[in-house]
């Protein structure tokens, strides 16, 4: 999993920021999120993460934690959602299978991977713009 040293910090604090506003939004079921995204190629960055966000804690079986923007330390499921995001950046697939066949269960394992690709491969809008948008 990622370390402090090569941590991502804009695209923690971006996670971080977005987590909050995820907080007060509806859940989403995730194989729905999936659905509305999956034909937009076109979709914000910041609508596929929150997205992930919003259907996480279906994923995990639990509410994921993460801490508020500018805390010095990690929660377990914030290293984890950015070692995936990393791998998957990198284009690492063995890490990333790890990764998600770690905690997420079989039924689940698709959506999430499909949503945290989708964030990976927008991550340079996450971090350029402090905007994210919502999905429905």
């Amino acid at each position: 999993m990622a370390t402090r040293s090569d941590l991502d910090r804009p695209l923690l604090a971006t996670i971080r920021i977005a987590a909050l506003e995820c907080r007060a939004s509806a859940r989403l079921d995730l194989f729905r999120a999936c659905a509305m995204l999956g034909p937009d190629r076109e979709a914000a960055a910041g609508t596929s993460l929150d997205a992930l966000l919003r259907t996480l804690g279906q994923a995990l079986g639990r509410t994921p934690r993460f801490y508020r923007p500018g805390t010095a330390n990690l929660s377990f499921d914030e290293r984890w959602l950015l070692s995936l995001l990393t791998a998957l950046r990198r284009q690492d697939a063995h890490s990333a299978t790890f990764l998600i066949h770690s905690r997420v269960p079989h039924h689940a394992r698709r959506s999430v991977a499909f949503l945290a690709g989708r964030v990976a491969g927008g991550r340079d809008d996450l971090t350029s713009q402090p905007q994210h948008n919502d999905v429905a």
